[in-house]
């Protein structure tokens, strides 16, 4: 019986036996699923019911209390795995949708960085200044043998910005936004030390090894998808959600490690990094 459950919503494989049971009997009740959302999401902790409507599901909650208003609405009646299949659909529509809005701003004129990343979710603000780097890094490194001065100006460029993002922490600050920031500039710095060593190596084309290793981010319009793309595999953006939780550090290795994994992944094979505690 939870076999079947759970071949009809794969992700109910990740619960256990017991919380299966507990989620299948009281599914006459559709706000009990709050307790078990996280078993089944990467962030997910709580929904947010319609107050008129009871089975209406309207926004999402992470852990940490950011939240994502639901493109179409969801109504949790009927078998839990048929709506909850709907419910992670919607999630999924919802944070694309955010994700295409926040390209779209990125290409505005008159675009303010720092105006932008508080107004976004954390996760798709980080998106953004990832596009935003891959977007300019190229164009730098497409105009280098044409303009001699381009990939020092760029490169300054990214050093300004990251001055702005740390001067924003000076601030007062709630937590989740100095959360926020924090992970910006975490991922940032090692955007800049990237392109700092492009300049150095005098890399002059897109298409040069020391660029195309890295991970780029872009916003394929005409196919409305957010790819992610390292050597020569392009992966679509999975539209999890992600919630505002920090990020790791990284170092030389990661970055290896992402070729190894994405290369892996690209062969439909997984990938499991092995060594002292903490590797994976």
């Amino acid at each position: 019986y939870l076999e079947k459950k759970r071949l009809l919503f794969p992700r109910f494989f990740f619960v256990s036996d017991p919380a299966l049971l507990e989620i299948l009997g009281q599914a006459s009740d559709s706000h009990t699923i709050q307790n078990h959302l996280l078993s089944v999401f990467d962030n997910v902790k709580n929904v947010k019911f319609d107050e008129k409507v009871y089975d209406k599901i309207l926004e999402i909650i992470s852990q940490e209390g950011e939240s994502v208003d639901l493109v179409s609405s969801v109504m949790a009646q009927g078998n839990v795995e048929n709506w909850l299949s709907s419910l992670l659909k919607s999630v999924q529509e919802s944070v694309h949708f955010v994700i295409r809005t926040a390209s779209m701003t990125l290409a505005d004129p008159n675009f303010k960085l720092i105006e932008f990343l508080f107004s976004y979710q954390a996760q798709i603000g980080l998106l953004g200044l990832q596009m935003l780097w891959t977007k300019e890094a190229e164009v730098a490194l497409g105009q280098a043998r044409s303009d001699k001065k381009i990939m020092s100006t760029t490169d300054q460029r990214f050093v300004d910005i990251l001055n702005m993002l740390i001067e924003v922490t000076t601030r007062e600050l709630t937590k989740m936004e100095r959360t926020k920031f924090e992970t910006y500039i975490t991922i940032h710095v090692h955007q800049r030390d990237i392109f700092h060593d492009l300049v150095n190596l005098h890399v002059k084309s897109v298409n040069d090894f020391e660029w195309t290793k890295q991970s780029r981010f872009y916003f394929d319009e005409d196919n409305d998808a957010c790819l992610v793309s390292i050597t020569n595999v392009n992966a679509h953006y999975q539209n999890e959600y992600l919630g505002c939780t920090d990020r790791l550090v990284i170092t030389p290795l990661t970055d290896r490690c992402y070729i190894s994994i994405a290369q892996a992944l690209d062969m439909s094979l997984g990938a499991a990094p092995a060594g002292p505690a903490g590797t994976g």
